[in-house]
C-alpha cells in the first residue's frame, strides 16, 4: 500500500484543513485567554463578563475513602439516565448495581410533571427490585445540564441541552421538582439531599480511590470539566469558610463567546455554529464535543466532493443530510494500523459510497485525523489551564471522552507546556 503525504497526494484536502492545524504559539495563546477568564470567572466584578463563569459546586469536602454505608445516585445525561446503588463496606469491598435508562425523545419534549415523573417512576422501580425502598437512603444527582447552584440540594435549570423541550423546568430547583415526583410514590422513601454537575461526580467518583484526583474533564455530546479550587479565590461564595477550598464546575463550553477563539475558528466552524440550536454561545464546546468533530469532518468531505476531488460520481443523498456521521465511525477509521482502510471504507459504506479508491479513503482519514487532533489539541489547552491554576505536583485526571486522540495528546501537550 501506498504511503500518502497529504500536501502532495490530497493538496485540495490539506488547503481546507490547514486552518485546523494549530501551531504551539496558537495553543499557549488560548491558554493563556483562558486562564484569564476563569480568573474573571471566580472574581465577584467581573463574573458575569467572564465566558468560564467558574460555577460554585458547593462541595467542600472531598472522600476519605473511609465513607461506609448505602447510597442512591441519580447520573442524568443529554440522551439517557443512570440509577446506581452503591454499597460501601469497606475499602475493598464495595458493591454496585445500576440501570441505564434511554430517555425517550417525546419525554424530553415533555412538561415538567411528565419529565420528572418518568424518573421518579423509573427509580422507584429500580429501589423496589433492589429491596430498599423503605430504607430512606441517601441520594445525590449527577446533572449534565446547566444550573445556577446556590446551595448543594439546590441547582436551578438555566438551560437544557438541545433536544430537550421541558421548558417548564427552566428557572426551577431541579432537586425539589424531583423530590415533588418521587412523593407521588408513597411506599418509598429516599433522602434526595444534593445535585452536583456530572464532572464533578466524576472527580469524587476517582478521588475515593485516588486521592491525587483534582479535576475531571467530559468530552462526548457536551464538554465539561471541574476541578478543586481554594475557597479564599471564590469570591462569588457567601457561607462560611470552615474548609478550605471548593470544587468549581467551570463550565468551560461556554469559552470564547468573548472572541478568545476566534483566532482558529474557520467557516467550517461557522457553520456549525449557525446551524447549532444554539448559535453564538458555546464555542469551545463547539470546537471539541464528538457530534460536532463528526459534522465537521461530514462538511468537509461534502465540500470535497463537490469540488469533484473526493468520491468522484458518488452519491450525496445520505452523505448531505445534516448531522448524519457518527463520532464512533470516525472513532474506527483513525483506529485502524498506518496505510489500512477498512474502517474507513465501512464507514462510508453507511453512506452508500462503496469500492472506493485507497487514495480517497486516505484521504478520509486524514482529515478525521486532523479534526480530531485539534479537538483533542484544544481539550489538552483546557487542562494545561487548570493544572496550572492548582499547582499541584501530583494530579491526577478524571476522564470521561469518547475522542480516541484526547488522551493522549492531552499527556503529550501537557508535559510540553
Amino acid at each position: 500500500m501506498q504511503k500518502y503525504d497529504p500536501e502532495k497526494n490530497f493538496p485540495e484536502a490539506w488547503k481546507l484543513l490547514k486552518p485546523f492545524m494549530l501551531s504551539d504559539e496558537t495553543l499557549v495563546t488560548i491558554r493563556n485567554s483562558m486562564s484569564r477568564e476563569l480568573l474573571k470567572g471566580l472574581a465577584r466584578d467581573t463574573h458575569e463578563r467572564s465566558s468560564v463563569p467558574c460555577l460554585l459546586s458547593y462541595v467542600q469536602q472531598l472522600p476519605t475513602g473511609h465513607e461506609r454505608g448505602h447510597f442512591l445516585a441519580l447520573e442524568m445525561w443529554p440522551t439517557n439516565c443512570r440509577i446506581m446503588l452503591v454499597k460501601f463496606n469497606s475499602e475493598k469491598d464495595i458493591y454496585m448495581s445500576s440501570k441505564c435508562v434511554i430517555v425517550p425523545h417525546k419525554i424530553a419534549a415533555s412538561r415538567s410533571t411528565t419529565f420528572f415523573n418518568f424518573l421518579a417512576y423509573n427509580i422507584a422501580v429500580f429501589v423496589r427490585n433492589k429491596k430498599v425502598e423503605k430504607d430512606n437512603l441517601p441520594m445525590g444527582i449527577a446533572f449534565a445540564f446547566e444550573l445556577n447552584k446556590l446551595a448543594l440540594d439546590v441547582g436551578i435549570l438555566i438551560r437544557w441541552a438541545p433536544g430537550y423541550g421541558v421548558q417548564s423546568a427552566v428557572g426551577k430547583n431541579v432537586v425539589q421538582l424531583l423530590r415533588n415526583a418521587l412523593n407521588e410514590f408513597t411506599d418509598i422513601r429516599i433522602n434526595l439531599n444534593s445535585i452536583v454537575d456530572i464532572s464533578i461526580g466524576s472527580l469524587m467518583a476517582i478521588n475515593w480511590s485516588n486521592p491525587h484526583c483534582k479535576m475531571a474533564i467530559i468530552v462526548g455530546l457536551l464538554t465539561k470539566s471541574a476541578y478543586v479550587e481554594q475557597l479564599e479565590a471564590c469570591e462569588m461564595y457567601e457561607g462560611d469558610r470552615n474548609h478550605p477550598f471548593m470544587i468549581i464546575n467551570t463550565n468551560w463550553g461556554k469559552f470564547g463567546s468573548n472572541g478568545h477563539l476566534d483566532i482558529i475558528r474557520n467557516e467550517f466552524d461557522k457553520l456549525i455554529d449557525a446551524n447549532s440550536n444554539n448559535p453564538g454561545m458555546m464555542y469551545y464546546e463547539k470546537c471539541i464535543s464528538t457530534v460536532n468533530i463528526s459534522e465537521l469532518v461530514r462538511l468537509i468531505v461534502v465540500r470535497l466532493m463537490k469540488m469533484g476531488v473526493l468520491f468522484k460520481d458518488a452519491s450525496m443523498d445520505k452523505i448531505g443530510i445534516s448531522w448524519n456521521m457518527e463520532m464512533k465511525s470516525i472513532v474506527a477509521v483513525e483506529s485502524d494500523p498506518p496505510n489500512v482502510y477498512t474502517a474507513a471504507q465501512k464507514a462510508m459504506d453507511k453512506f452508500g459510497i462503496n469500492n472506493c479508491t485507497e487514495q480517497d479513503l486516505a484521504t478520509f482519514r486524514f482529515i478525521c485525523a486532523t479534526v480530531s487532533l485539534r479537538s483533542a489539541q484544544l481539550v489538552a489547552v483546557g487542562v494545561a489551564c487548570l493544572i496550572d491554576r492548582m499547582s499541584y505536583t501530583n494530579i491526577s485526571i478524571a476522564v470521561e471522552d469518547s475522542n480516541s486522540s484526547t488522551q493522549k495528546i492531552v499527556q503529550e501537550w501537557v508535559l510540553l507546556s
